[in-house]
């Protein structure tokens, strides 16, 4: 039984040396692999495609019809991309007719003041003659100019035919500024009209000042003067002044200046939407007098719609011309002709290079360091053993004694040798 009970004992502290010895050393596992290599890019999001602006230079539908194909080019290349929608439009849509509208409707309130005269009909025509002269202050002043002073002059025949002289001589005075060139005939215009019209012309007003106070470029009776805000000198009088600019709205004023006084003029300021100011850069562009302002005004548009590369196109003859631009040397390309060039074809010279791509490394494998001599799985065994055989024995030592013996006092009871009788 006692032998039994040392068997399991031996046997249960083999395990617990080993299991303490082996939980004390790090496991060793299979060596750790790092993960695969990945390229650049592999998980991060895609590069952005490189936008081009396509712009109509002169208005033309063909233009338009070649700009739209390339856009739509554009939308589905992998590596270029169209503009913004609303800047991509005013780049490429009929410019708005702003002007030609307005100045319609002062060519209309003229013939209907005309008509008035004739029917003498002064105070009906001389309403006709301010409304159109309004709508000409948010008109370009070279293009309004001259209109302006036909209808200063219908105002002043509609004054004077009310036996208002000085409000005519004031009209004929604003006409002869704007235009002063013009001269009126007997078989045109009433012997009266004439006579105050030439009377005008003559007289010396005397001079004044006007502080404009804006933003923009100031125009005095058709003529630009400088910057505003700022002071100019004038004759007494009426007189219209027009701020313009590229980024605000035109607008305009009628003035009339006391001699030896200074006047201010307050004309607000008439934010554009940003469609109107892109189409204001894209007129600057086309209407660019020379190289150099051709290469600033391009380069102000694409900083404003934010691209790096343009197709320029237009209709010069009835051929339409293409041509490319980037922002960095040589800057505009060459002029061709668009013959049978796909939209594709005239892209290509936009695409950027597309990065060359390095091998990936092989994977590195890292190997442990080898274990140490505590670590080695045959000393591991050998002190388990050790520690077993010390058990097992300090076991069986303590449960060893010999049986009782009874004493014996004769001595001679033991053999001393071969001798012993």
């Amino acid at each position: 039984m006692w032998i039994q009970r040392s068997v399991r004992l031996l046997a249960l502290g083999m395990v617990l040396c080993a299991g303490g010895l082996g939980a004390a050393a790090p496991a060793q596992a299979e060596p750790a692999r790092h993960a695969a290599h990945t390229r650049l890019g592999d998980d991060q999001d895609p590069v952005a495609r490189q936008a081009v602006a396509v712009i109509d230079l002169t208005n033309d539908q063909s233009v338009r019809d070649v700009a739209n194909k390339l856009l739509e080019a554009l939308a589905a290349h992998a590596d270029l991309a169209p503009p913004a929608v609303s800047d991509g439009a005013a780049l490429v849509d009929k410019l708005p007719p702003d002007d030609e509208m307005r100045l319609a409707d002062a060519r209309k309130k003229l013939a209907s003041a005309i008509k008035n005269l004739q029917q003498r009909s002064f105070r009906e025509a001389a309403i006709d003659a301010v409304e159109g002269q309004e709508s000409l202050l948010r008109v370009t002043p070279h293009a309004a100019v001259s209109l302006y002073a036909d209808l200063a002059l219908a105002l002043g025949e509609s004054r004077l035919g009310e036996q208002k002289e000085a409000e005519a001589r004031e009209a004929f005075a604003l006409t002869y500024r704007l235009d002063p060139h013009r001269t009126l005939d007997d078989l045109h215009y009433l012997p009266e009209v004439v006579q105050l019209f030439e009377a005008t012309k003559a007289t010396h007003p005397g001079a004044g000042k006007v502080m404009v106070r804006g933003a923009g470029r100031v125009w005095i009776d058709g003529e630009e003067q400088g910057t505003a805000p700022a002071e100019f000198p004038v004759t007494a009088g009426r007189h219209v002044v027009w701020l313009t600019g590229m980024m605000r709205e035109t607008a305009g004023k009628e003035i009339v200046v006391t001699a030896g006084q200074t006047l201010d003029a307050i004309i607000l300021d008439g934010p554009l939407t940003r469609p109107q100011k892109v189409v204001r850069l894209r007129i600057a562009l086309s209407q660019a007098p020379d190289p150099a302002a051709r290469a600033a005004a391009m380069k102000a548009l694409a900083a404003f719609v934010n691209v790096h590369d343009a197709v320029l196109l237009s209709n010069i003859g009835g051929k339409i011309l293409w041509q490319t631009w980037r922002d960095r040397e040589p800057g505009f390309g060459e002029i061709h002709e668009l013959g049978r060039d796909r939209p594709g074809e005239i892209l290509k010279q936009l695409v950027p290079p597309r990065p060359i791509e390095e091998p990936a490394p092989p994977p590195v494998v890292v190997l442990p360091p080898p274990p140490r001599w505590y670590q080695r799985r045959s000393v591991q065994v050998g002190v388990a053993a050790t520690i077993a055989a010390a058990l097992v024995g300090g076991y069986f030592l303590a449960r060893y004694h010999e049986a009782d013996r009874s004493w014996n006092q004769d001595i001679t009871g033991f053999d001393s040798g071969k001798g012993g009788r």
